[in-house]
């Protein structure tokens, strides 16, 4: 029984660990997208 408690904690731990790296991982794809917009020159005459 306790091994298969272990291999529980362990498999909810790696879910945890992949979706935290996941939402990360959309997180800075977002920021990035969002500062290679082009800017645009404000010209004044």
């Amino acid at each position: 029984m306790k091994r298969n408690a272990w291999t529980r904690v362990a498999a909810v731990i790696l879910a945890a660990l992949l979706l935290w790296w996941l939402f990360w991982a959309i997180l800075i794809d977002e920021d990035e997208t969002q500062m290679n917009l082009p800017e645009t020159e404000i010209i004044v005459e």
